[in-house]
C-alpha cells in the first residue's frame, strides 16, 4: 500500500519537463548569440601592401683614385662582381631603391706599393648592412692580383645580401598578413548583426513554475495521501476491543470511505488547478493564483488589459 502511495507521489511531484513553465525565447542558433549592429559608416581601404624587395642590387665601381690601372681594372672588377651576384640568384639593376654594392680602390700612397679597398652593401641608407662591410689591402701587388683579391672578398658580401633579401622580404610577407587581419570589418563597423561563440546563450534558463501549478500538484499530492489513507482504513478488518467483555468490533471503513471522499476531491481539484495554470503559463500578460484568507479559500485572477 505505502509502496504505491509513493509511486504516485512521484509521478505527481515530476511532471513532464517544459509544462506549466513560460517558452523560454528561442536562440538564433545553439551556442551562439545575436551581437547587436554597429552604426554603420564608411568602410575603411584596404591597407596598402608593402613591397617585397627583389633580388637585385646595382654595383657602383670608383677607381678615380687607383692611378694609371684603375681605368683598366674598373670593368674586370665589376665582372668579377656581376658573376658572384649569379652565384646567389641576384641580378643587376640599376633601380635606386636597390641594395647598391660600392666597392672604391684607391693607392696606397707614400712609398708603399698596391692598393686599398672597399666593399659596403647598403639599403636605405649610408650605413652597410650586417657583414656587407670589408676593407682589404694589396700590398706589392699587380692589378690582376688586386681583381681577384675584391671578387673574393665582395662575395662574401653578397653572401650577406642574399640573407638580407631574404629576411626583408619575409618580414614584409608577415606584416601584410597582420594588416589584412587588422583590416578585416567587425560588427561594430560594418552594421550587420554577426554571431559570436559563446559558452551558454543567454535567455535559455529554467522559466519558473507557474504558482497555480504549484497549488495544483501540492492538492493533488494532499489528495494522493488522502487516498492512500482512506483505502488502507477502509480494507482494514474490524477490530476486537475487549475479549473479557464479549465480541465488540470497532471498524475503520467509514473513516476510510471519508477520507478517500476527501483524498479523491483533494486530487481532482489539483488536477484542475495544475491544467488551468498549465494554460495560464502560455500567457504571462495574466495570473491565476490561489487565495487564502480567514476561513476561506479561493483563486484570484489579474491581469493587465
Amino acid at each position: 500500500m505505502y509502496a504505491s502511495i509513493l509511486v504516485a507521489l512521484s509521478l505527481v511531484l515530476s511532471p513532464a519537463p517544459g509544462v506549466c513553465r513560460s517558452a523560454p525565447p528561442q536562440p538564433a542558433e545553439p551556442g551562439r548569440v545575436l551581437l547587436p549592429p554597429g552604426p554603420r559608416g564608411v568602410p575603411k581601404p584596404p591597407p596598402a601592401k608593402r613591397e617585397r624587395l627583389a633580388a637585385s642590387a646595382s654595383v657602383a665601381i670608383d677607381t678615380s683614385a687607383a692611378g694609371e690601372e684603375g681605368q683598366l681594372m674598373n670593368p674586370r672588377i665589376s665582372a668579377r662582381v656581376v658573376d658572384a651576384m649569379k652565384a646567389f640568384n641576384i641580378t643587376e639593376g640599376k633601380d635606386p631603391g636597390l641594395p647598391q654594392v660600392a666597392i672604391k680602390v684607391s693607392e696606397l700612397g707614400a712609398d708603399a706599393i698596391g692598393w686599398h679597398y672597399t666593399i659596403d652593401v647598403r639599403h636605405g641608407s649610408d650605413q652597410a648592412i650586417s657583414g656587407g662591410s670589408l676593407r682589404g689591402d694589396c700590398v706589392d701587388c699587380i692589378e690582376k692580383e688586386l681583381v681577384e683579391k675584391v671578387g673574393t672578398d665582395a662575395r662574401l658580401a653578397l653572401q650577406q645580401l642574399r640573407v638580407y633579401i631574404d629576411e626583408y622580404n619575409a618580414k614584409v610577407d608577415a606584416d601584410n598578413k597582420q594588416a589584412e587581419a587588422a583590416a578585416e570589418p567587425t560588427p561594430a563597423g560594418g552594421g550587420t548583426a554577426e554571431t559570436a561563440p559563446v559558452g551558454a546563450a543567454p535567455g535559455t534558463e529554467t522559466p519558473p513554475m507557474h504558482p497555480l501549478c504549484k497549488a495544483g500538484i501540492g492538492l493533488m499530492a494532499g489528495g494522493v495521501i488522502g487516498l492512500g489513507v482512506g483505502i488502507g482504513l477502509a480494507v482494514l478488518p474490524d477490530r476486537q476491543i475487549d475479549p473479557d467483555i464479549g465480541y465488540e468490533l470497532r471498524s475503520t471503513k467509514l473513516p476510510g470511505y471519508v477520507t478517500l471522499g476527501i483524498g479523491g476531491a483533494a486530487a481532482l481539484a489539483g488536477v484542475a488547478l495544475f491544467i488551468v495554470g498549465h494554460r495560464k503559463s502560455r500567457a504571462p500578460q495574466t495570473a491565476l493564483v490561489p487565495s487564502f484568507g480567514a476561513g476561506m479559500l479561493g483563486l484570484q485572477w489579474s491581469g493587465r488589459f
